[in-house]
């Protein structure tokens, strides 16, 4: 794209104080939660914004080295670091927990009773997930490290707890679409096979360094 190109669509944003500060809000949140969810009361008009000025966004983030993602299917705004960084950092004990969530959404996915668009679970389920693991030297999971693991995948907009007590065990929590993005696009059934087989390899103690979960 030649520079005049560049600039010409970069002013089509700098035209007004109100376009900028949407611009600054939205690319500011893409940036510090990675994803965007249009069902989201407090992202909607970010992912609204985004989606209708995708070409300026777009040239923004590759100048810092992005590739921005709109997938209108499931209403859903994300990014990836072509260098590599920027990717989700998790602990070993977070990266469990994190595929425990995945493997629990694909389940309630291929459950035909269940809508794809609001996929719920409750705090139990988790539970009884990860009890089942026979880990080495595994970390407790009591209501601190709850609450903890809670507050990083909100963080991410990964999930969203329904109840404002997660110290329940019928507490439900939903887990939003963005939860597939750390997964390459293959089929469901795959999907599933594969996380299964990424918890069987943290149960033989395959992997006891910190992991950074890829979001491509």
């Amino acid at each position: 794209m030649e520079v005049k190109r560049m600039f010409e669509k970069l002013e089509i944003i700098g035209s007004s104080t109100s376009q900028k500060v949407k611009f600054s809000k939205a690319a500011n949140n893409l940036l510090n939660h990675c994803f965007i969810l249009k069902k989201k009361e407090d992202t909607r008009l970010d992912y609204i914004f985004i989606k209708d000025n995708r070409d300026q966004f777009a040239l923004v983030f590759d100048l810092l080295g992005y590739d921005i993602r709109i997938d209108e299917d499931i209403g859903l705004i994300s990014i990836s670091n072509r260098n590599g960084t920027g990717r989700l950092q998790f602990t070993k004990f977070e990266s469990i927990m994190f595929l425990i969530l995945k493997l629990l959404y694909l389940e309630k996915r291929n459950d035909l009773s269940t809508n794809g668009d609001n996929v719920t679970v409750t705090i139990q389920e988790i539970r009884d997930k990860y009890n089942v693991l026979k880990l080495k030297n595994k970390q407790k999971l009591d209501k601190n490290s709850e609450r903890q693991i809670i507050a990083l995948f909100k963080r991410y907009n990964l999930i969203k707890n329904l109840s404002a007590d997660i110290t329940q065990g019928d507490t439900r929590i939903e887990i939003y679409p963005s939860i597939m993005i750390a997964i390459p696009n293959e089929g469901i059934t795959h999907l599933y096979e594969s996380v299964k087989d990424r918890l069987i390899e943290y149960e033989e103690g395959e992997d006891d360094a910190d992991t950074d979960e890829e979001t491509e």
